[in-house]
């Protein structure tokens, strides 16, 4: 608010410094004309002579003087309103990649610099919501394809019983998936349009934890994986069926993207209020540029698709997170794991036992 105040006063000192170089100009402009006027005798200003033509006749001059200084200097102060509104124009026409660099003077060096974040964070979103479009119709469209192409070959009598299982057995497994994928996608859309917390509770975090890891017994123990935990016995007032969300989602792609035999580091401390959440894998790790983009939605590294998942887990732990004041990051290179980091600020409710 403070900043925009002052923008504000910088804007009326400007625009009165202008106006008063004005009226300074069409002021000695307009003398320097009758004086030579009166010295030439086109101006009768004699000792004695009738007032009123004088100052009706001085005063048509200084309205033309100002009038001509006016149309000339107002070019001058208007130009960057004039590239603004162009700019402006090509933004409304749906042209984001538009730039304006005015110089002169400092308030709209700043205002360049504030139009120009803003059409880069509009092209920013025109991008994100093409990729979000073509992802989701992608996602939904793969398993209908599927099941339509199955139940067709199913109508087929020369398939055996064999055959037919197979296929019942595709048909049922995609339509699982679909009907994942669009609980989840309510879910996120639910998730997001919450702007308050409620149903917060007391109640332990490490125990929590604990219990995501059991309900995924299935999955690690397939790959027989080992866990390296190590968590202090933290209590948590908060979203307690929100945050289960995270954990689940965290360790299940840690288990995902972990070899066979592997093993998964798990650490809880209380750092300074906060609860710090930790889960490392042993898997192929994520490269930088894929960081940028793994909390977007439908984002999937593996562009392959030969991982199961949909690019919703990670968007729906950062919107939980920040609806809890809290964060969520990623340390990972090609080829050494990935570490995810949750850290939760609570610092009146959070304590250890």
């Amino acid at each position: 608010m403070r900043e925009h105040a002052g923008f504000r006063i910088k804007i009326t000192l400007l625009t009165t410094g202008f106006v008063f170089t004005l009226l300074v100009l069409t002021m000695f402009a307009s003398n320097a004309i009758v004086i030579f006027a009166i010295k030439n005798g086109w101006i009768d200003a004699q000792p004695g002579a009738p007032l009123i033509p004088f100052l009706f006749q001085s005063g048509i001059i200084s309205i033309v003087i100002g009038t001509t200084l006016s149309f000339f200097m107002s070019h001058f102060p208007l130009r960057p309103l004039h590239t603004l509104i162009q700019a402006i124009h090509e933004v409304s026409a749906g042209n984001y990649d538009v730039k304006i660099n005015l110089e002169h003077p400092k308030e709209f060096q700043e205002l360049s610099e504030c139009f120009n974040q803003m059409t880069e964070e509009l092209a920013g979103t025109e991008m994100f919501r093409s990729d979000f479009i073509n992802n989701f119709s992608h996602e939904f469209k793969t398993p209908i394809v599927s099941i339509l192409g199955f139940a067709k070959l199913l109508k087929n009598q020369k398939l055996n019983t064999h055959q037919s299982q197979e296929y019942l057995d595709i048909i049922i497994e995609e339509s699982g998936r679909l009907s994942e994928l669009s609980a989840t996608v309510l879910n996120l859309s639910k998730i997001e349009s919450l702007t308050l917390l409620t149903d917060k509770t007391v109640y332990s975090l490490s125990e929590q934890i604990r219990e995501s890891i059991l309900l995924l017994e299935s999955k690690w123990s397939k790959k027989r994986i080992d866990f390296d935990i190590d968590m202090e016995e933290i209590m948590i007032r908060a979203n307690e069926p929100l945050l289960k969300q995270v954990w689940m989602n965290l360790l299940d792609n840690a288990v995902k993207f972990s070899p066979a035999s592997g093993r998964i580091s798990i650490t809880l401390r209380s750092y300074s209020g906060n609860a710090v959440f930790t889960v490392k894998d042993q898997g192929d790790g994520i490269d930088k540029k894929s960081q940028k983009f793994i909390f977007d939605k439908f984002y999937q590294g593996d562009t392959s698709h030969h991982m199961e998942g949909n690019g919703l887990g990670l968007p729906l732990v950062k919107r939980i997170l920040e609806l809890h004041k809290g964060k969520v990051a990623v340390q990972s290179q090609v080829g050494g794991g990935s570490v995810f980091i949750v850290t939760i600020p609570n610092p009146p409710f959070l304590f250890t036992s």
